[in-house]
């Protein structure tokens, strides 16, 4: 038996981890949401890059919202396990 992993992307690899941070959020391969903003692109590239850019307002949004509520659920759980 073999255990495979997922190869592990640099940030450099992204151009602004949007798609990835979907596919993370909503557990699915990244690729395929590349795909559909590629054949986006491809039909109505003013529309398709607008609506990547708001993807990317919500998700640096929702990261920091989580971000403060992330740090205190550790200190929280810090305080229970102590």
């Amino acid at each position: 038996m073999s255990n495979q992993t997922a190869p592990v992307q640099s940030p450099r690899d992204n151009l602004f981890g949007i798609c990835h941070a979907l596919g993370e959020t909503f557990g699915f391969n990244p690729l395929y949401l590349r795909i559909a903003l590629l054949v986006a692109v491809m039909l109505d590239a003013e529309t398709a890059l607008l609506s990547y850019f708001a993807a990317g307002i919500a998700v640096l949004v929702a990261k920091l919202a989580t971000r403060s509520t992330g740090k205190r659920a550790a200190k929280m759980k810090t305080l229970i396990h102590a």
